[in-house]
């Protein structure tokens, strides 16, 4: 089991970067995002605040998805992150902790969710490195019912 103090320090800060977004009848797009995390150590947990823009060039256009919540880690080793987003949409995922070499690997399903009807599955996958943080996003809808991958994004820490 990963320590939850290493985890939550590793976790914790401020990342910037580029993502790419798909899906059937949504053309491929880019954006940039800023992801801050922070300790909330009287809690013992983290709240986390997602922003990202459409890309304009390497500028932040159109305000894409903003998204706010709370990490909390459970006696068994899983953690449980709890957000509300821009559209109205809450969520809850349980997560699930690996290590290999130097990364950590933060598997993400959706257990609970409501406000958006079309949602059928709903899961990420993060993975953090010393300085850098990436994430896959994958769903399935009522009108597209295979699950697949619907953001990428590639992050580093900065301010």
């Amino acid at each position: 089991m990963i320590d939850r103090a290493e985890l939550w320090n590793r976790l914790a800060g401020t990342w910037v970067g580029s993502g790419t977004g798909s899906y059937p009848e949504v053309p491929t797009f880019r954006y940039l995002e800023r992801l801050m995390i922070a300790r909330e150590s009287d809690w013992n947990m983290l709240s986390v605040l997602q922003r990202t823009w459409l890309d304009e060039g390497g500028a932040p256009g159109k305000a894409l998805h903003l998204e706010g919540g709370i990490i909390q880690a459970r006696d068994d080793g899983s953690l449980i992150y709890s957000c509300a987003q821009d559209s109205g949409r809450t969520e809850v995922m349980r997560g699930m902790v690996s290590a290999a070499e130097s990364v950590l690997r933060i598997e993400w399903v959706t257990i609970a969710h409501a406000n958006d009807e079309r949602l059928l599955r709903m899961g990420r996958t993060w993975w953090l490195a010393a300085s850098s943080f990436r994430y896959e996003a994958y769903l399935a809808t009522v009108r597209t019912p295979e699950y697949r991958k619907h953001l990428e994004a590639a992050m580093h820490r900065g301010v």
